[in-house]
């Protein structure tokens, strides 16, 4: 979303005292928020997928809201988010009658950030986060009606970059060119199929002529949830990632790239009421993006295999068992020629599964069995895969269609209003192992099908407003058949 900024060197867009009085209020708020708890409420496996789906599109805009091309800038800014969510699954998923499946809430989303840059050589930026949730009564995961999270360090790093400091010393730059970053950043290797996340990350990039080659350590945000959602009492994780990339831009309309990425558990091993937990894993990726064959076509493809090591479910068996998966994503992106910027979009995903695992692709609990080789992918990666139902990148084949268009640009108040829609098509790779919904435990590879429906309309340079509904039809793998809804409607003010 495009924003005006508030400029110490420069104009306001705002008057000074509204500038002070939106800072003090979120002041106090982040100050209210010190003692409450930082520990959300207990989720389906879905839900962290979804929340991260409706939530993408707006880390998107705050992660390119840093402002460039000044030599010496202090810039601070924020924004404040209200929405409602709401899902009508029509299920019990406990089987004892206490969760009919309807769940609302109202989320406030506050953050805060600030920007310093130095001749584009120097940069540091942070932004705080501070959420509430509050819940229709009753309808929470955990019957804890209202929750805060934060506050918190979303992103906060430095970024120095050479040839930046040689134009600011006024000398010419070499071929080399070499960058760093590190702090709390987001992280993407390839084109996110499997990692792509935050992260308290290093990153190193060496630039040579076409060539760029980037280095990367990194730790888990203490925060983040673990991937295993069956370890008693340890729903965060604690890994290490490191790994490299190469990525060559010479080609006019192709960026290819490879890369190899591995993670350690830091609990790994450890054991909890006779079981033994832990995933260590490793990547290795290809893949490219760039046009295909007309300038108006674009396409992604990406490519990765998983190896490694995880525990098998059982109370006896201590030993590791190896991991042999792998994951294939690609798209098609059509820029159609007419005045609405009307977009259609095509994508397969498929990640492969483990007919071992009858009762979730990824944890350790009712996963993977003694003495067989885990061939379930899973990674760390980000792709829309539907806002209702959901499903993580595992044991999973989905087609997407996408359409998108701004249907009334000629129109001076609605000329940034946008309609999109995107319909899916699951299935499993394996029909006999599990997926993410912990109810698709049948014997059958069709999941179902997905429409969603997008309104997405920037009134102003600071205020947007955006109505998303969703509806999943459950396929025969299914225990149960009924439609499931999803309603999320809410509005930004950005300062």
């Amino acid at each position: 979303m495009a924003k005006k900024r508030c400029r110490v060197l420069g104009s306001d867009q705002l008057g000074g005292s509204c500038r002070i009085i939106i800072l003090i209020t979120m002041g106090l708020l982040l100050s209210a928020g010190m003692g409450a708890h930082t520990e959300l409420f207990a989720q389906t496996a879905e839900q962290p997928q979804r929340q991260r789906i409706l939530d993408e599109p707006f880390r998107l805009r705050m992660d390119e809201q840093i402002p460039t091309e000044k030599r010496v800038l202090f810039d601070w800014g924020g924004w404040l988010r209200s929405s409602y969510w709401s899902i009508d699954e029509q299920v019990d998923r406990d089987f004892d009658g206490s969760d009919d499946g309807y769940h609302a809430m109202r989320l406030q989303q506050m953050r805060l950030w600030g920007y310093f840059n130095l001749d584009q050589a120097h940069q540091v930026y942070g932004r705080a986060k501070l959420d509430y949730y509050d819940w229709n009564h009753g309808t929470s995961y955990d019957h804890n009606d209202s929750d805060w999270e934060g506050p918190n360090l979303e992103r906060g790093w430095y970024n120095f970059r050479l040839s930046q400091y040689q134009y600011g010393k006024g000398e010419s730059p070499g071929e080399f060119d070499l960058g760093v970053k590190f702090g709390r950043q987001y992280v993407e290797l390839g084109s996110g199929l499997a990692l792509s996340v935050p992260l308290d990350a290093l990153l190193v990039n060496g630039y040579y002529k076409n060539w760029q080659l980037t280095g990367l350590g990194a730790f888990s945000i203490p925060s983040t949830h673990n991937i295993d959602r069956s370890v008693p009492g340890n729903s965060k994780e604690s890994r290490t990632f490191w790994g490299t990339q190469l990525r060559y831009n010479g080609y006019r309309n192709h960026e290819p790239f490879v890369y190899y990425f591995a993670q350690e558990d830091k609990d790994g091993g450890s054991v909890r009421l006779d079981q033994t937990y832990g995933y260590d894993s490793e990547y290795l990726g290809a893949g490219s993006r760039g046009q295909f064959f007309h300038r108006d076509i674009q396409y992604t493809v990406e490519l990765v295999s998983e190896c490694g090591e995880s525990y098998a479910e059982s109370d006896t068996e201590t030993h590791q068992q190896r991991i042999r998966a792998w994951a294939f994503d690609t798209e098609l992106r059509y820029l159609m020629n007419d005045d609405h910027l009307s977009q259609l979009a095509v994508e397969f995903v498929l990640a492969s599964g483990d007919t071992n695992r009858y009762g979730s692709p990824t944890n350790t609990l009712y996963g993977n069995q003694p003495h067989s080789i885990d061939t379930s992918f899973s990674a760390w990666g980000f792709r829309n895969t539907g806002m209702v139902l959901a499903p993580r990148m595992s044991n999973l084949s989905a087609i997407r269609l996408g359409a998108s268009t701004y249907p009334a640009n000629h129109i001076e108040l609605f000329k940034n209003l946008e309609v999109a829609t995107n319909f899916f098509l699951y299935h499993k790779s394996e029909s006999s192992g599990a997926a993410s919904d912990s109810l698709s435990v049948n014997d059958h590879d069709y999941l179902g099908s997905e429409f969603d429906l997008f309104i997405n309309w920037r009134i102003t340079s600071d205020l947007a407003w955006s109505v998303q509904y969703g509806v999943f039809f459950p396929g025969d793998a299914f225990l149960t058949r009924d439609d499931r809804h999803l309603f999320f409607t809410g509005l930004l003010l950005s300062f």
